[in-house]
């Protein structure tokens, strides 16, 4: 990670790194007693998981929010996940959480590979990921802007973008099989007469994609698994 990317995480709010996505929270397998979250923050997700018995590391690269996550979890390490040595063993975890992380990473489809020997046999990858292909980013490339902000789809600190499609390619490209997506949408009045404009545009040229639809997924919440070798 680059000092720029670093200077940029430094900025960021405390709420940043305060979040427990309920939709993970509620995710969680109750037979999942072993998990590894990457990009933890202070640890407040897996302190919600903290019960049952379940045991929680983590693994975040801001220095601060690291050492307020060691009060919380089971074990934390603090550094890149695509450049440090993993010290777990074999077939460890239950459940491996990439928690709107994937897209800050420089090689996302490298960074699940190397995961993937620390799952078990039956071991989940649990991921929520941004949508680039809302309406909001649709727009503004059409108005000829590629603008970043502080926070949300143009976050100045995401690396990579991705729609549904890239997704699925990205799982697949890793050696894992996307068990189930759920999808978390964001639509305002405002952009209803534009969408269903552009989804018209599409079908007038032959283009089969639910446009409609699919331009207020703000974001997907994954749960993929290694394919059978």
């Amino acid at each position: 990670m680059s000092s720029d990317s670093l200077s940029y995480y430094h900025q960021k709010t405390d709420q940043y790194y305060h979040g427990a996505n309920p939709v993970i929270v509620n995710r969680i397998h109750d037979e999942w007693t072993s998990i590894l979250d990457i990009g933890c923050g202070t640890g407040k997700l897996g302190k919600a998981l903290k019960q049952k018995g379940r045991t929680i590391c983590g693994i975040e690269s801001f220095e601060e929010a690291a050492k307020q996550a060691e009060q919380e979890l089971d074990h934390v390490l603090c550094g890149n996940i695509e450049q440090m040595d993993l010290p777990y063993h074999h077939a460890q975890f239950d459940c491996i959480i990439f928690g709107d992380v994937l897209e800050h990473l420089l090689d996302p489809w490298a960074v699940l590979q190397k995961v993937k020997p620390f799952l078990k046999n039956e071991g989940t990858i649990l991921s929520s990921i941004p949508n680039i292909g809302h309406i909001s980013t649709v727009l503004e490339l059409l108005a000829g802007r590629f603008s970043y902000t502080d926070a949300g789809l143009m976050d100045q600190t995401h690396l990579r973008f991705f729609t549904l499609h890239e997704i699925h390619a990205l799982f697949h490209s890793a050696g894992f099989r996307i068990r189930e997506v759920e999808t978390i949408r964001v639509q305002h009045p405002s952009y209803a007469k534009v969408t269903s404009d552009l989804h018209e545009l599409l079908v007038k040229h032959g283009i089969r994609f639910d446009f409609n639809v699919a331009s207020t997924d703000y974001q997907y919440v994954v749960e993929a698994v290694p394919y059978n070798e």
